[in-house]
């Protein structure tokens, strides 16, 4: 079975914050479908681990609750609260409850702060969720050995062939391979039919390094579809209200596919500015999954491209998996919100747990750490393409990259694929080649 790697929507989030197939039993990915007696769930030992006690496991999170975006990254506890809901249901794990005791607000400047009350307090098991705007508190989580769980947007959760951060867990891996050749720009150029781009960001390096992959992306495997970047522009102030300047110059430039690096307001008022100078082009957005964001905004992204790491709820029915099933259960009988962090929240519990079943009835931090780098094949019950965490999780991309597709019409989401939730490349060659699966 080949190896993919899901593509999550961190190449641009990360700018927004700095500047602004099938499961597999013997890999040990019971996913999203709750207890398997033969994990143990019901097994007890004495277990001597902060957060543990004979009848809980207790963790805690960290997000930017307060932030200047207006995201709803608070919402990732409402992910892991429903999962916690399901496992507790079925027994709990290893004869203990799981408990999310809070989430920490970081205020979005305050995270390496915020990880050390929480690391001095040694009150938590694990970390989850972590849904921050900034993650300067990663290394020192990193040191700490604690398993953690969180939103892959910020570059610190990567480690390095020499420092991997072995018990950093993004959703999706950890390796964001910011400023890489991504498929996922040539790709819509060929079948939007755009063929000239317009590449903006911020000045901040994370934004300025994402739009080197985009710029690499259409430089390695643009040519195909006869895709070139026309114009680029990584001057910008984080916050700015006027883009008149570049707009005008992208139009002159014949641009008819923008791809930014910037947040949703950016985005916005860029949308705005092709409306009133009436430049014809469309948008790639990796970071507008937003039912809200496309209800108030929409008209402003008639045809433009959303990359999804995960299965979107949108999925057809015929194609739905088990997975994104569970998620709108639990989530609704918990009251939580159905976002993106929601269901990012959902999945970092749910590997989460797969660490502890998996580790023993004797579990420990160390253990629950080397369950998860052991398992090859996860994919959350159908929601994620295939992670292989023992080889590529931390410091290595997958040879095979995979995302959900979608796009804006009538201001909804609209899957472009009917047969299939993600489309794959191998990126290892000097084509990009499609992989059907």
């Amino acid at each position: 079975m080949r190896v993919r790697m899901v593509v999550t929507t961190a190449v641009t989030a990360v700018a927004v914050l700095a500047g602004a197939c099938g499961n597999s039993s013997n890999s040990g990915d019971s996913g999203a479908g709750g207890a398997d007696p033969a994990d143990g769930a019901g097994d007890q030992v004495a277990v001597d681990a902060p957060g543990v006690t004979d009848t809980e496991i207790h963790v805690e999170g960290i997000a930017s609750i307060t932030n200047p975006l207006g995201g709803k990254y608070d919402t990732a506890d409402d992910g892991v609260e429903a999962y916690f809901a399901m496992v507790n249901d079925e027994g709990g794990v290893h004869g203990r409850d799981l408990v999310l005791d809070g989430v920490r607000d970081d205020k979005a400047v305050n995270n390496s702060a915020e990880v050390k009350g929480l690391i001095d307090a040694n009150a938590a098991f694990a970390v989850l969720p972590v849904a921050t705007l900034l993650f300067t508190g990663a290394d020192q989580l990193a040191a700490s050995g604690i398993p953690t769980f969180g939103w892959t947007i910020n570059p610190e959760w990567q480690g390095t062939e020499d420092d991997q951060k072995l018990n950093l867990f993004g959703q999706g891996g950890s390796f964001l391979c910011l400023g890489c050749a991504q498929p996922y720009p040539p790709y819509i150029a060929a079948e939007s039919g755009r063929t000239t781009l317009g590449l903006l960001a911020y000045t901040v390096p994370q934004s300025a390094d994402c739009l080197e992959g985009w710029d690499r992306s259409i430089e390695e495997w643009g040519g195909p579809a006869g895709a070139e970047v026309a114009f680029r522009d990584a001057s910008l102030a984080f916050g700015t209200t006027d883009l008149s300047v570049q707009v005008q110059k992208m139009k002159t430039a014949g641009v008819d596919l923008v791809a930014t690096c910037m947040d949703n307001n950016g985005v916005v008022t860029l949308a705005k500015e092709m409306k009133k100078q009436g430049l014809d082009a469309i948008q790639l957005l990796p970071n507008a999954y937003d039912q809200s964001f496309v209800e108030e905004f929409g008209d402003l992204f008639e045809g433009s491209w959303i990359i999804m790491g995960f299965a979107p709820l949108e999925t057809p029915e015929d194609l739905r998996p088990e997975g994104l099933e569970l998620y709108e259960q639990w989530i609704d009988s918990t009251g939580g919100e159905q976002t993106e962090n929601s269901l990012v929240g959902w999945l970092n519990a749910g590997l989460f747990v797969e660490g502890l079943r998996k580790a023993g009835p004797d579990f420990d931090r160390q253990k629950v750490t080397d369950a998860i780098n052991s398992i090859t094949d996860y994919t959350a019950d159908g929601l994620l393409p295939s992670l292989n965490w023992a080889e590529y999780g931390h410091y290595q991309r997958e040879p095979v990259q995979c995302s959900a597709y979608l796009r804006i019409e009538d201001s909804t989401f609209v899957p472009t694929e009917d047969d299939r939730i993600f489309t794959c490349f191998d990126v290892t060659g000097d084509e990009l080649e499609k992989i059907d699966e």
